[in-house]
């Protein structure tokens, strides 16, 4: 019996429940129109429109929007790209042995070519919008914990946890995916089962259509197809191997033995929850004190309606001991609820790594101090950066060199020649610490034993390369070995030997030379005037 992509949505929708009510909750506190309650393209019946819940506090959103701006500049900076194509040594100096040649031109000549190759990598991803599919996939996982891409020739897509369910096997690997989308008639292939039938009227009606994705990591193979109403779309199905998978499953917490991931709204949806109930009991406390109210004595001499007809300004009979405005008076027990939500948006702002968690309530905050704070909180997004190098950054970048090797756009690379390195992320703050630990120890030795004695017991070129591998510079042709510079330093002493002997053989030969007049005639002799050529006077 074969089994249909909808019977395989409904298996595993059940397990897909759980962490979806997370995320809508979660949503519900921070963007709303996220992950709403129910499908946006399925209005509830007896309804125009879906219910979006209001909220009476905008941390949430705001911190989401940040933190998301934060993880997208930095896995895909736009200033420079987050990857570089590394060369494997070993492969260059076995095709030399085989071969011939000079391994050092050979990597310098293809660090040249793989340089230009992701430029053109970089401007291939512009193209797809890789940047907002990447930016709206961060949203979802902050707030869901999960995110599905697809890869296409054209484009990427993103599909929220309400549009897709995964499963995994017990070291984590995904093997099936299950897509359903709501599609209009008009937008289904020709010759699809139902579309026929339809009036010209019930064309906007959007039914279900189901991709299944099928994964083998033992076999290498990559399987999908499209399913309507039951039966497979004709001309839908395709295969790629595991490393060139077009299909990428997302999650920002790994969880042992889950199959979906879990958010970081997840871990502080309790502060979400008590600013928003301190929020709208401010908010309808706040409405309550600003309503105007007067109470007058029944048995006093002031009439009511006389007041409630009386204009700005007008003069009335009566007694003002009678009258009295209504009063809350509950400033005290507002000022506790203000004095609580005030902590919980400081708890958030640290969480969502806003700004103003980075510099304290003071009237002097140095420079320093920021950035250290900011350095600690970017810190401790490393587990993050971790899996999203591993899940989103290595596979969307193989993924899209396949598709240019396909087209023609770049060469055919053999496998094990290279390999794209993640440069951002972990490994951009791993070397950022080694840089700045280096700083401060060379400030310090040179502040404790002076500079003078500072130069002497530091090794110029190994600080070099130390920092050079600090901020990930291959200096490979870059900076002079310690071969290169003793043999200019041997070809300097030799130059400035050979210029000493010629001098001294010149002051040798000016010592032992007759004077400039020796052996000349005394000015005026033999009748010629003193300063003047012989031949001048007739």
């Amino acid at each position: 019996m074969n089994t249909t992509a909808a019977s395989r949505w409904r298996a595993l929708e059940l397990y897909r429940s759980l962490y979806l009510r997370r995320a809508v909750d979660g949503s519900a506190l921070t963007i709303p129109t996220l992950i709403p309650e129910t499908d946006q393209n399925q209005p509830v019946s007896g309804q125009t429109h879906n219910s979006i819940p209001s909220l009476y506090q905008g941390a949430g959103a705001r911190g989401v929007s940040s933190l998301s701006a934060k993880l997208l500049l930095a896995l895909y900076p736009p200033s420079q790209p987050f990857f570089r194509l590394a060369i494997n040594k070993g492969a260059i100096e076995a095709f030399v042995q085989e071969n011939g040649g000079d391994v050092q031109n050979i990597m310098s000549t293809m660090d040249v070519a793989l340089s230009d190759m992701e430029r053109q990598v970089l401007q291939k991803l512009d193209r797809l919008q890789a940047r907002p599919a990447m930016f709206e996939a961060v949203k979802h996982l902050i707030v869901g914990g999960n995110a599905l891409l697809y890869i296409g020739e054209d484009s990427i897509r993103m599909y929220s946890l309400r549009s897709f369910c995964v499963d995994r096997d017990p070291e984590g690997n995904v093997t099936e995916v299950v897509v359903r989308e709501q599609v209009a008639h008009q937008y289904l292939p020709p010759g699809t089962a139902g579309k026929e039938g339809k009036e010209e009227g019930e064309q906007d009606d959007r039914e279900d259509v189901y991709t299944h994705v099928t994964i083998d990591p033992q076999q290498d193979r990559v399987e999908w197809y499209q399913e309507y109403d039951g039966k497979r779309i004709k001309g839908s199905a395709g295969f790629s191997r595991l490393a060139t998978n077009p299909w990428i499953v997302l999650r920002l917490h790994r969880i042992a033995g889950e199959s979906y991931g879990r958010g970081l709204v997840e871990e502080c949806i309790g502060d979400l929850q008590s600013l928003e109930a301190l929020s709208k009991a401010i908010v309808q406390g706040a409405l309550i004190s600003a309503k105007a109210l007067f109470l007058v004595n029944p048995n006093g001499t002031t009439r009511a309606d006389v007041l409630a007809r009386a204009e700005n300004g007008a003069i009335v009979a009566g007694n003002a001991a009678d009258v009295e405005a209504l009063q809350v008076q509950k400033q005290n027990d507002f000022a506790t609820a203000l004095q609580t939500m005030q902590l919980l948006e400081r708890r958030l702002q640290f969480t969502f790594l806003t700004n103003e968690a980075v510099q304290r309530d003071a009237e002097r905050v140095t420079a320093e101090e920021i950035r250290l704070m900011a350095e600690q909180l970017e810190q401790g997004l490393g587990g993050v950066y971790s899996v999203l190098s591993a899940e989103l950054q290595l596979p969307l970048i193989r993924r899209v060199m396949f598709m240019m090797e396909r087209s023609g756009e770049l060469p055919p690379i053999p496998n094990g020649l290279v390999d794209p390195q993640i440069t951002t992320g972990v490994e951009a703050i791993g070397r950022g610490n080694d840089k700045q630990r280096l700083t401060m120890f060379l400030q310090t030795i040179a502040a404790s034993i002076g500079p003078e004695q500072f130069l002497q017991y530091i090794n110029p070129s190994e600080l070099i390369r130390r920092f050079a591998a600090s901020d990930g510079i291959d200096i490979a042709g870059l900076v002079k070995t310690e071969e290169e510079i003793q043999a200019e330093q041997s070809q300097a002493q030799q130059v400035a030997l050979a210029q000493q002997l010629a001098q001294g053989a010149i002051q040798s030969g000016a010592a032992t030379a007759p004077p400039p007049n020796e052996g000349a005639q005394p000015a005026g002799a033999a009748g010629q005037p003193a300063g003047e050529p012989a031949g001048i006077n007739a």
